[in-house]
């Protein structure tokens, strides 16, 4: 589907996370464990954060502003759950990483099946045509 052009580069960063949840999922041996848990926090600090942020100062409220607050409230929350679970991560609890990756993935679809079809149903075209 082709998004708006406001939801473009969100729509671009998922592409990471699903990769990011990928090799989580695939991680089985020891080494590629630890590694990720030293490297998923750095990846969220870099990249995954500053698209939580961005949705939340632009699209989220957007959103709110025409009622769809249930769709706002589940995306705040799998954001606040996946923030939980990168503390744990950064503490080395390996069974947070497995949990992190199934919701990034899960929340990656969410997102572009749900939250984003919505945005581009309801927000008026001056919102949705802007370019970031």
């Amino acid at each position: 589907m082709k998004r708006s052009p406001i939801l473009i580069e969100l729509s671009r960063e998922h592409h990471t996370a699903l990769v990011l949840a990928l090799h989580i999922a695939r991680a089985n041996d020891p080494v590629a464990l630890q590694k990720l848990l030293t490297d998923v926090p750095a990846i969220f600090r870099d990249d995954l954060e500053p698209h939580f942020q961005d949705e939340e100062q632009g699209v989220l409220p957007q959103l709110a502003n025409a009622g769809e607050l249930s769709l706002v409230n589940r995306t705040l929350d799998e954001h606040r759950q996946m923030r939980d679970l990168v503390v744990k991560i950064a503490a080395g609890d390996l069974p947070s990483l497995k949990a992190f990756g199934a919701m990034l993935k899960a929340h990656v679809q969410f997102e572009e099946r749900e939250l984003f079809a919505t945005a581009e149903a309801v927000l008026p075209p001056s919102y949705l045509e802007q370019h970031v």
